[in-house]
């Protein structure tokens, strides 16, 4: 897709035909978080394409539907500038199909504290009456129950690596994906199947924890 925008966008979509409350969702919460740091700027993708310089932006979230006539898709994106949407294409591929790797793949202790993002992430989102009665309302429009979300931490907390590998491997596997760019010359990306003997290692935290001092107080 051609556009007159400077910057370009790659979308890919990923059939997991996920459903609003299914079993295998807590499992797709941890792949996002793993792969994208569940609304924290982190993960592979995010770490790998603004470690090496290439984006604006990068995500990936899950989108779950209402139910099997409906169902949802996880998607991942990222803007950049033209000249960096294939490598693009190829690190969001690569950081998904990680998930299927071996637990030295998807980093073990990653994975552990990826649990601790989500639950407190989603305890702090929703901390007060307000949310907690709204998340409250939709559970039960949903047809889960009022009270489902109480157990939320847990199903989390539950979730295996093996369970996110089997995850990965039926419902992130096939996809769709979409490059709009002001310079479509420059697309090399193949449609096709892709496949990885392994996987490079990634620091998560390329840069370690820094703190900006230099205003304060002393």
């Amino acid at each position: 897709n051609k556009t007159t925008n400077p910057q370009a966008g790659v979308v890919i979509g990923f059939a997991s035909d996920s459903i609003i409350g299914a079993p295998y969702e807590p499992a797709i919460d941890l792949a996002d978080c793993v792969t994208s740091g569940y609304g924290y700027p982190t993960g592979y993708i995010f770490e790998i394409l603004r470690g090496r310089g290439l984006v604006y932006d990068a995500n990936a979230m899950n989108f779950p539907g209402l139910s099997t006539k409906t169902p949802g898709v996880f998607v991942a994106y990222a803007g950049c500038e033209p000249k960096n949407v294939n490598e693009c294409v190829d690190v969001i591929l690569e950081s998904i199909a990680r998930l299927q790797g071996t637990p030295a793949d998807v980093n073990a202790d990653w994975f552990n504290r990826s649990r601790s993002l989500i639950t407190t992430g989603d305890a702090i989102q929703n901390e007060t009456p307000a949310a907690q009665a709204m998340l409250a309302a939709l559970d039960e429009l949903y047809g889960l129950g009022y009270n489902y979300h109480d157990h939320f931490a847990d199903r989390i907390n539950a979730v295996t690596i093996d369970q996110v590998r089997n995850l990965a491997a039926s419902r992130l596997t096939h996809c769709v994906v979409t490059i709009s760019t002001p310079e479509p010359d420059k697309v090399t990306t193949k449609p096709g199947t892709r496949t990885y003997a392994s996987f490079p290692k990634v620091d998560l935290t390329p840069r370690g924890v820094q703190h900006d001092t230099g205003g304060a107080a002393k």
